[in-house]
């Protein structure tokens, strides 16, 4: 890890209509408005300081500005906002507002180091646009299912029926835009082949992952489990040993590995067996699923970061 005190950065509180920007080389801060002639200007500056930018995840608003700047030749990083906030309880730093983030963002980026974030690709993002809908639209379907079994009139029914009719052909339309996507990106493609060997683990499946964990592959195996929260943590405390626990990391991703896990511990002869061992053992089926899930991930993560396929995989373990 380098010098702190050596790295430039430049800290960003992003909202919807300005950014609240400090600068660690020179001491300034400003605001200015979240617009295409205000982000040149932003640019121009962080590139004569030589700056690293760190944000916050916003929910989607840091999104423009990160591809502005990368497209510049920019490095940015964006950071857990809840590890921002927590990195300022620990710093004594109660107070809150843009200004203040702006400064508590960069003082975080420059005692953490943050990872900086991979150059957006676009096809990624629509990617990732169109699982989100697909989960939305998945999670609709089976609203207005449990809505219909409650329901006795008849009429009612029937409109709730032509809902789940609609929602299922927006499903397969939403498929077939995620498979032409992949199936026009070669290293997508690939990827896709290589994700689609394992047993349980389907087209849904592997658009999530290769949407969002681009990581995948990159990671040695603690860390690819830690990132998507599937990593047991110790919270150990002198005598006191109290249960490891996993936490955080990314839901939706942790969402269809269970998905993807319970159907390989049906038809998947390796997760199975590892299944039925930890049930052998006493463990709770939960925390068994669970353990899949985090198998079944690292595997991926050595599939493709090696390039093999499932039996490849396999014979070369």
């Amino acid at each position: 890890m380098k010098d702190s005190s050596s790295i430039s950065l430049t800290g960003i509180d992003v909202s919807k209509d300005t950014l609240d920007v400090y600068f660690t080389k020179n001491g300034r801060q400003q605001k200015i408005d979240y617009r295409n002639e205000s982000l040149k200007l932003l640019a121009r500056q962080i590139i004569k300081l030589k700056a690293t930018v760190v944000m916050e995840a916003t929910g989607g608003y840091e999104k423009k500005l990160v591809r502005y700047l990368q497209d510049q030749g920019i490095a940015c990083a964006v950071v857990n906002p809840k590890q921002v906030r927590d990195f300022a309880r620990a710093c004594g730093k109660l107070e809150k507002n843009d200004a203040i983030d702006a400064r508590i963002i960069a003082a975080f980026g420059q005692t953490m180091q943050p990872r900086t974030t991979e150059r957006i690709d676009k096809n990624r993002e629509k990617l990732k646009v169109l699982t989100t809908r697909r989960e939305q639209v998945q999670s609709m379907i089976n609203q207005e299912s449990n809505r219909r079994q409650q329901v006795e009139d008849r009429q009612m029914r029937a409109f709730i029926q032509r809902a789940i009719q609609f929602y299922e052909s927006q499903l397969k339309e939403l498929d077939s835009e995620m498979l032409q996507i992949i199936e026009a990106d070669q290293t997508m493609k690939q990827k896709s082949k290589i994700l689609l060997s394992a047993k349980g683990v389907g087209p849904t499946v592997t658009a999530n992952l290769i949407a969002g964990l681009p990581e995948l592959g990159q990671l040695n195996r603690q860390q690819i489990a830690k990132l998507v929260g599937l990593a047991p943590l110790v919270r150990d405390s002198g005598k006191f040993k109290e249960q490891r626990m996993t936490c955080a990391g990314r839901g939706h991703i942790r969402r269809v590995l269970y998905m993807a896990a319970l159907v390989a511990t049906r038809w998947n002869s390796r997760i199975r067996a590892f299944y039925l061992s930890l049930l052998e053992r006493g463990k709770p089926k939960k925390l068994a699923l669970t353990a899949c899930m985090r198998k079944l991930l690292t595997i991926l993560n050595s599939m493709v970061k090696n390039n093999q396929t499932w039996e490849q995989n396999l014979y070369s373990a």
